[in-house]
């Protein structure tokens, strides 16, 4: 491709194999003829990625697409993440999930966002979940977020102050991690241990001095979930993951913020109490229960559990 590449799509990966040729054959199906590349980053896999990788490549090569894969050896999302913006032959990347299935139109719409917004920085694309296997009846729209659902509507604006972009779809100007720093690699995945809050940690630092943060609805994608993750253990392991990283975060905030966090937990409990007898009029309580033990679960990686891989 002689055509100067405008966007690196990266997408980071553990052990997904399967998953991870599925969303590069999507990919590449949405990419052909537009001045991208697709860059893998493998995070220590022990399965057949690299062959996958291998196929990809020699099919790219025969689509005149730019494909390139790298391995990382330091174990964490955020590690991953901030190899794949290092090699990023583009000055735009964005970050998408290894478990996802795009339109056809998916590249052309970011392509067309950075051409309409030049001076954006930062965006984020709407998620539809895709549910591979049946959807379990105590799980709530509440909690549909857990599994990458992320829709704000149908309109391209600027999340407001509450709002950010979510990790299987989002975008960055390169040139502003210079500015503003990496992702923070306390925070995040590792490995088979769920800790969160890196992309919303950034995206606060963006914030303070970088302008709007746009959403970008027809940039969308399905971020597909299969029976692993329908269920309460995951739901735990999400929940608690959370909650240590928002311990982590806490401690390098004032008085004053800590205060507001703990506040907004508050709040997030009344909320989850009302929305119970909201389900258990609806005849819907296990809806409602599940809810209580995500909230509940939260708290305990905030203050008590220690490993969110042992069974509660």
């Amino acid at each position: 491709m002689s055509e100067k590449l405008k966007v690196s799509f990266i997408i980071c990966t553990y052990n997904r194999a399967d998953y991870l040729k599925d969303s590069l054959q999507s990919l590449m199906r949405s990419a052909v003829s537009h001045p991208v590349e697709i860059l893998v980053v493998d995070n220590n896999s022990s399965d057949h990625t690299p062959v996958v990788c291998n196929e990809t490549e020699t099919a790219a090569e025969e689509k005149d697409l730019k494909f390139r894969f790298v391995r990382e050896s330091s174990q964490g999302l955020s590690f991953a993440r901030n190899r794949g913006i290092t090699e990023a032959a583009s000055s735009v990347v964005i970050f998408l999930d290894d478990d996802i299935s795009v339109p056809d139109s998916f590249v052309n719409a970011w392509l067309r966002f950075f051409d309409s917004f030049p001076d954006a920085k930062a965006a984020g694309g709407k998620i539809q979940v895709q549910f591979d296997d049946p959807r379990p009846k105590w799980m709530s729209s509440y909690l549909l977020p857990l599994l990458g659902h992320h829709d704000f509507g149908d309109s391209i604006k600027p999340y407001n102050s509450k709002e950010y972009p979510f990790g299987g779809n989002m975008a960055f100007k390169k040139n502003l991690f210079e500015e503003i720093g990496y992702f923070n690699t306390e925070l995040g995945r590792i490995g088979s241990d769920l800790k969160a809050s890196e992309e919303k940690e950034l995206f606060q630092r963006i914030r303070k001095n970088n302008g709007p943060i746009y959403y970008v609805p027809d940039a969308f994608l399905y971020h597909r979930v299969n029976a692993s993750r329908l269920t309460k253990e995951y739901i735990r392991r999400q929940a608690i993951g959370l909650g240590q990283s928002i311990k982590l975060q806490m401690k390098k905030q004032s008085a004053a913020s800590k205060a507001l966090t703990a506040a907004e937990e508050t709040g997030k409990w009344m909320a989850t109490a009302l929305l119970f007898l909201y389900y258990c009029l609806k005849f819907e309580a296990s809806k409602g229960v599940a809810l209580f033990q995500f909230r509940n679960w939260i708290r305990k990686g905030l203050f008590y559990q220690t490993d969110n891989r042992t069974t509660v």
